[in-house]
């Protein structure tokens, strides 16, 4: 059964959805526009793009051939705002939690229905401008958005957690809930409550945080783990990136 202070700070949750939403409206209009030149799409259509842009694959028009990016990108949307609706199911409170914990738990959730809500927008959008270009320009597709793609998707996650975490703590100070002695030495130990920062931990590679999941995330409180990060962002954030710029120029 949930308490006060569960039913007061999960009441705001809906506004979260919009972004699901709004990722399939792209999709939505996407095939709308695709619906008008239909008919003025040549009787053989390219389905396939090498890493030039350049058509390598066609296939005769059809309804399938001409739309299943589109389709597919919807279908991801939909199965994204499904995973989103078992977030707070799979982000069991602790037994017994404190007041703070539970509007530390509220916030993790926030972050990732959101996080959720913004890579499945950011997939929509790029499945929707590959297709529209394909249909428009189909002798050459711009690579640009694609290269972005990663950058965009590791922004969206850092921005929709950092102010998950940030709202976690304003609301609960604003209510009169305030962190005890060890729960606020551990929440210095946690960057937007995904990378773990401790500097006495030698391990790279540490348990996610209680309350957010299971799986392993990044310690940054030492050298190795600093490391690993910054290889993983120029990896596939910075070279993606000037790529893209590169392309789009």
């Amino acid at each position: 059964m949930e308490s006060k202070v569960e039913t007061k700070i999960t009441s705001g949750r809906g506004v979260f959805w919009l972004i699901h939403f709004a990722a399939l409206l792209v999709s939505a209009s996407c095939f709308a526009y695709g619906a008008t030149i239909y008919d003025s799409l040549p009787e053989t259509i390219p389905t396939h793009w090498g890493a030039g842009g350049r058509p390598d694959e066609w296939e005769a028009k059809s309804f399938g051939t001409a739309f299943f990016p589109l389709m597919m990108g919807a279908g991801l949307s939909v199965l994204v705002a499904l995973v989103a609706a078992v977030v707070p199911a799979m982000v069991p409170p602790e037994k017994d939690p404190s007041d703070w914990e539970l509007y530390r738990r509220e916030g993790m959730i926030r972050g990732t229905v959101a996080a959720l809500g913004g890579t499945s927008f950011l997939i929509a959008a790029l499945i929707g401008v590959l297709t529209v270009a394909g249909w428009r320009t189909p002798d050459h597709v711009p690579a640009g958005p694609a290269l972005m793609m990663v950058p965009l998707i590791l922004g969206c996650l850092v921005l929709s957690y950092t102010s998950a975490s940030r709202w976690a703590r304003r609301t609960a100070e604003r209510d009169g809930v305030r962190p005890t002695t060890e729960e606020q030495e551990e929440d210095r130990r946690w960057v937007g409550g995904i990378l773990y920062n401790d500097p006495a931990d030698p391990h790279i590679l540490v348990p996610k945080r209680a309350g957010s999941g299971t799986g392993l995330t990044v310690n940054i409180g030492n050298r190795a783990g600093r490391t690993a990060v910054v290889v993983f962002l120029a990896v596939f954030v910075v070279l993606p990136a000037v790529f893209g710029v590169f392309l789009a120029l």
